[in-house]
C-alpha cells in the first residue's frame, strides 16, 4: 500500500474529493527488461482529487521519490522540440535577469544539461541540481556541473555556502513533481539572491482541462497547477509571482517568473488577469472537474472503438513515442498487444525494453518504414509537428498517424 495524503499540500484542508480514477497502474517510466515479463508487476492507485482550499487539484497516493527518479529513462536531449525550447528560454532568462558578472543560475531537476549547456556557452557559471542518478552522470560527462540531489530547503542552503545566491532558478516540467512543496518554496527563497528570480514552466491544469490530456496524469505528477493554486503557495512562503507567460510546449504550459515578495521586478497584468478568468471558468468549483472526467470515459470508449474497428478489417497498428504520457494512456484503456503490435521511440535507454503494464516492445523509429504497419497511435501526440516531419518517409509510404486526444482523429 501505498501511503496516502489526507490534507492538501498547499493549504492543509483536509475536504480534497476524488473526480477522477484511472485504475490501478504501474509506475509510467518504470519500463521492463524481457526477464522480467513474467514477474510481478506492482501498480498503485492513479486518482486526482481536488482541493476546495486553494484549488490545487493533486494526487494522494504518493509513491516515494526514491523509487520515481533515483533512475531514470526520460532524456531531454532526444527531442529536438524541447532542445530549440530550451534555448529560446536560456537565451531569454541571460538577457533580462542576469545583470551582473559571475552570475549563478541554478536548475532544478537539470536532467542531461541540455538546457544549462546554453548559459556554458554564455560564460555563465551553471549548476545543475538532479536526483537521477545515472541521468546527472550523462550530465557531468557532457561537461555540466552537477549535483546529484533532490532539492530541497537543506540542498539550497548548502548551495549558497558553496556558491553563493542564485541570479536565477530554473525549473522546467518538474514542479509538478514536487510532494512537499512549502520545502521547496522555501528552498527557492533560501537561494534567490536579493533580486533573484524563479522561472519555472509547468503544464496548466486549465490546458488540460481544454484539450483532454488526462495522460499528463501519473505518479510522478503530484500536482495539476492553476495560477490561482500557485499564487497561494508562494504567498505561504514570502514569495510573489510577477508574470506568467503562456507556452505551446507538452500540449500548453505556463512559464512563471517568481521573485522574492517586495523585489524589484514590476508585476505586470498577467498573474491577476488570468486568475479572474479561471474564477469564471470555475476553478474553485468541483463540477469543473466532475465534466472533465466524464469527458476522459468518454474519450477512452471512442479511441478503443476505433482501434477494435481497424484490426477488425485488418489494419496493423504500431504506436510512437514510449512517452510516461502514453504508458498512462495505454494503462487507462487497456491497449496492449492485441492491439497494437509495438511502439516505437527515440530514446536508445527504452530501446529494448517493453511498456509498464501493457508489456508492449520498444523498437527503434526506424521499424515503422522498415515493417509499414498501416496506422501509428502517435502516443507522444504533443510532439505532433516534429513527428509527422521525421517520419515523412513512412507517411510517403502510405502509414497514417491516429492522434488519441482531445478527440481520436487519423492524419
Amino acid at each position: 500500500m501505498l501511503p496516502a495524503r489526507s490534507d492538501c499540500r498547499i493549504c492543509g484542508s483536509t475536504a480534497l474529493a476524488k473526480f477522477l480514477e484511472l485504475g490501478p497502474t504501474p509506475l509510467a517510466n518504470r519500463f521492463l527488461k524481457r526477464e522480467e515479463l513474467g514477474q510481478p508487476e506492482s501498480q498503485w492507485p492513479l486518482d486526482l482529487y481536488f482541493c476546495p482550499g486553494c484549488s490545487l487539484v493533486q494526487l494522494c497516493d504518493v509513491v516515494p521519490a526514491d523509487v520515481l527518479f533515483r533512475d531514470y529513462v526520460y532524456v531531454t536531449g532526444t527531442s529536438d522540440t524541447m532542445s530549440r525550447h530550451f534555448a529560446e528560454q536560456a537565451g531569454m532568462v541571460a538577457s533580462r535577469f542576469l545583470r551582473r558578472p559571475g552570475a549563478l543560475v541554478v536548475e532544478v531537476a537539470s536532467n542531461d544539461g541540455t538546457l544549462l549547456r546554453n548559459f556554458k556557452e554564455m560564460d555563465v557559471r551553471a549548476l545543475g541540481v538532479e536526483p537521477a542518478t545515472n541521468i546527472a552522470e550523462i550530465a557531468r560527462s557532457r561537461g555540466v556541473d552537477t549535483l546529484n540531489e533532490f532539492f530541497s530547503e537543506r540542498v539550497a542552503r548548502s548551495i549558497v555556502a558553496d556558491r553563493g545566491p542564485a541570479s536565477a532558478i530554473i525549473a522546467n516540467n518538474v514542479f509538478a513533481h514536487v510532494d512537499a512543496l512549502n520545502d521547496f518554496a522555501s528552498g527557492v527563497r533560501a537561494l534567490l539572491a536579493e533580486d533573484g528570480v524563479f522561472v519555472f514552466e509547468n503544464s496548466y491544469v486549465f490546458d488540460t482541462i481544454d484539450h483532454l490530456e488526462f495522460d499528463s496524469v501519473y505518479h510522478e505528477h503530484h500536482c495539476y497547477y492553476s495560477v490561482t493554486a500557485l499564487a497561494k503557495l508562494f504567498e505561504r512562503n514570502d514569495l510573489e509571482i510577477f508574470d506568467v507567460v503562456p507556452q505551446p510546449v507538452h500540449g500548453g504550459s505556463l512559464r512563471v517568473f517568481v521573485q522574492r515578495k517586495g523585489g524589484p521586478f514590476p508585476t505586470t497584468d498577467a498573474p491577476a488577469r488570468i486568475a479572474r478568468t479561471e474564477e469564471e471558468r470555475g476553478v474553485r468549483d468541483l463540477r469543473t472537474y466532475q465534466a472533465f472526467a466524464e469527458r476522459v470515459y468518454n474519450l477512452r470508449h471512442e479511441l478503443v472503438t476505433l482501434l477494435h474497428q481497424l484490426r477488425a478489417r485488418g489494419a496493423r497498428v504500431a504506436a510512437y513515442g514510449a512517452s510516461a504520457k502514453g504508458n498512462t494512456l495505454l494503462n487507462f484503456t487497456r491497449i496492449g498487444p492485441d492491439l497494437v503490435s509495438y511502439v516505437v521511440d527515440k530514446s536508445p535507454l527504452k530501446q529494448g525494453l517493453y511498456t509498464p503494464g501493457m508489456h508492449l516492445p520498444v523498437l527503434p523509429p526506424s521499424q515503422l518504414l522498415s515493417d509499414r504497419p498501416d496506422y501509428a497511435l502517435l502516443l507522444a501526440w504533443n510532439f505532433v509537428d516534429e513527428v509527422m516531419t521525421q517520419q515523412r518517409a513512412y507517411i510517403e509510404a502510405g502509414g497514417r498517424f491516429i492522434v488519441p486526444i482531445p478527440t481520436p482523429r487519423v492524419l
